[in-house]
């Protein structure tokens, strides 16, 4: 597929085919060589705010067929799979817990049965297993799909998309993602297949990068290839309306593991809405990421430049003083071994 067959689209949420406006981006594109000739030699992607409704996305792109097949190749993720399955649960841990316990909390939901889209190696559903919760999956990936199942464990996993093809033997009480959204080519058949997928009262929460309310360059690096689209709370409940999606609750300042960071959790009670009621005005959205957006990520860069590692670096001094806490004679023997091992080593 060459770049010059890139496909100019009519808005994913509206509709819209007129009226586009153009977005300014970062200089860098982390991801397009892995995408190799659909984009030909362009260096960067292509983003407007729908003129109608605002959403941003990527236009033009690669089509929703040629997306999928990318997908299903496994061809968007390494090939290497983590080296310590030991490893890896350790660092799902880290990384999902607070996901999935703002999920379960903000739906009511103590148990249940959980669907992920796009689980990836399953981390995140290996922390709802963790609870007690019957772990259901989709990924396209089939390496990653079959590391979830084989390594994991999780026998609820399987290999495909989210599609109007997909179905489940029974609906599940709540539907999870972290960042998948943004890699979904068909919003339409996603919606559609999530409606027959959750029960009626059930929940979905959603995680994706965002471009609004941000407090770094981050948010306009997710504007790349790799993803077709960045949601504000607005634009995702236009989308949930359409299929009798509505919030419950949403936050930007969510974790502080990543930021530029939407969670939004809505209820499913088939009763569709009108999408019109959240749109944004265009205008507004391309001023907020020509202007402001870059603005906000001057302002915020004292405070969160290398953000995740000062996040870590603190949690890592938590512990230490908790254990200093807990046992100070145990903790200065261990300090003073560790000590006598460096200067040991150095000579």
């Amino acid at each position: 597929m060459a770049a010059d067959s890139l496909v100019v689209l009519p808005c994913p949420l509206c509709g819209a085919r007129d009226g586009h406006l153009p977005l300014r981006i970062t200089g860098v594109d982390l991801h397009v060589r892995k995408y190799g000739a659909f984009y030909g030699d362009r260096k960067l992607s292509e983003w407007k705010a729908c003129g109608q409704c605002g959403f941003v996305h990527q236009n033009p792109r690669p089509s929703s067929e040629a997306l999928a097949q990318f997908y299903l190749n496994g061809e968007y993720h390494e090939p290497e799979m983590p080296a310590s399955v030991a490893d890896y649960r350790s660092f799902a841990q880290w990384y999902f817990e607070e996901k999935v316990a703002y999920a379960a909390r903000k739906s009511g939901l103590r148990i249940g049965r959980v669907l992920e889209i796009g689980c990836g190696l399953g981390g995140a559903l290996q922390q709802f297993a963790s609870r007690g919760w019957a772990a259901l999956g989709v990924e396209p990936d089939p390496a990653q799909a079959r590391f979830a199942k084989d390594q994991l464990g999780l026998a609820g996993v399987r290999q495909g998309l989210l599609d109007d093809a997909f179905r489940l033997d029974s609906p599940v009480d709540l539907a999870f993602s972290n960042h998948a959204f943004e890699h979904l080519a068909d919003l339409d058949s996603v919606m559609r297949a999530l409606a027959r997928s959750v029960k009626p009262g059930g929940y979905v929460f959603t995680a994706v990068p965002t471009y609004f309310s941000n407090r770094s360059q981050l948010s306009k690096q997710w504007m790349n290839s790799s993803h077709y689209s960045l949601f504000t709370h607005q634009s995702l409940n236009q989308l949930h309306a359409r299929y009798g999606f509505e919030e419950i609750c949403h936050t930007y300042r969510g974790w502080r593991k990543e930021i530029d960071d939407l969670w939004h959790v809505a209820k499913f009670t088939g009763k569709a809405m009108r999408p019109a009621a959240f749109f944004e005005d265009a205008r507004s959205v391309q001023r907020y990421v020509n202007v402001i957006n870059p603005l906000r990520s001057v302002l915020f860069a004292p405070v969160y430049s290398n953000y995740a590692a000062r996040v870590q670096a603190a949690a890592w001094a938590a512990r230490l003083w908790a254990s200093a806490r807990r046992s100070p004679v145990e903790f200065l023997w261990k300090a003073l071994k560790r000590c006598a091992r460096a200067v040991t080593s150095r000579h």
